[in-house]
């Protein structure tokens, strides 16, 4: 029998400043209840849960990692590819540059998502209020697939995105991207490591890897919960040519849906954890 791994570090988590159910207080609670040593808070294009983060951790066996997920791509791409900023400083002017117009751009998606749902016959009041009532907050579909479940315009949280939310329905909004040399140069800058996320859920990967391979990478996310052993051998294996680092992590949003109980269930042992980290000594992040 195979011996289940004791995951030790979650690099890859979202909070309610971006598309999670928990707050970042809750977040940094639930992963030390789950025997958790550290953990990253990296929302969808913005910082805005880390300070939050951060102080949630004070006196807890837990350490929080500062990041970002930030969502990049090239003129005519379909399809985004994530970019993690992990160990960033929030504060930094050209990382909270890009983040601020990135944020920009969901606020007026979010608009238009809405009002295609309203234009479906969906009753989008209620959510109007609160989106105008929180402009820092960084919206993304599952806001909207959760209130059309929770106001019972749908059975399930899945169906949203299959009848309204997913490419081709009636409600969908194509993003907008950074380009990749801007965000990776603000992650830098912002003394933090540049991590291709998830990539076995990037489609086309082998054009896409071939598009962006020589850009200065600091690591790959290759313990990602959904890869397949294959998917972790084949990605270990470019982290190992090009000298970065494998991380790894849950992508946890909360528990619904595929989400459900990925806390605890993903990303780095502590002899990996230990590994990204002195690697990361060694780019000259401050621990």
């Amino acid at each position: 029998m195979t011996k289940r791994p004791v995951f030790y570090a979650d690099l890859h988590t979202h909070s309610t400043a971006s598309d999670g159910i928990l707050t970042p207080t809750q977040l940094v609670e639930k992963a030390e209840s789950k025997g958790l040593g550290a953990l990253a808070i990296t929302d969808h294009d913005t910082v805005c849960g880390i300070k939050e983060a951060l102080e949630a951790s004070k006196g807890k066996n837990i350490k929080v990692i500062s990041g970002t997920e930030i969502s990049c791509g090239r003129p005519g791409w379909e399809k985004s590819v994530h970019v993690l900023g992990l160990f960033i400083s929030p504060d930094k002017s050209k990382l909270t540059e890009i983040l601020d117009e990135q944020q920009k751009l969901r606020f007026a998606r979010a608009f238009k998502i809405l009002n295609l749902l309203r234009d479906q016959g969906f009753n989008m009041d209620k959510l109007e209020k609160e989106f105008n009532n929180s402009p820092d907050k960084v919206i993304g579909r599952p806001v909207f697939a959760h209130y059309l479940q929770d106001n019972g315009y749908i059975n399930s949280f899945d169906d949203a995105f299959k009848k309204y939310l997913g490419s081709g329905c009636p409600a969908y909004v194509q993003k907008d991207y950074i380009n990749f040399e801007d965000a990776i140069e603000a992650i830098h800058d912002a003394g933090g490591l540049a991590v291709i996320a998830h990539p076995g859920l990037i489609p086309n990967w082998n054009d896409t890897w071939e598009n962006i391979k020589d850009l200065p990478w600091d690591g790959i996310e290759v313990f990602y919960i959904e890869h397949s052993n294959g998917q972790v051998e084949k990605f270990h294996q470019i982290a190992e040519t090009l000298n970065i680092v494998s991380t790894g992590g849950s992508d946890y949003h909360g528990d619904f849906g595929k989400h459900r109980n990925r806390l605890g269930n993903g990303g780095l042992t502590e002899e990996q954890y230990n590994e990204f980290i002195d690697f990361a000594k060694t780019r000259g992040i401050k621990i």
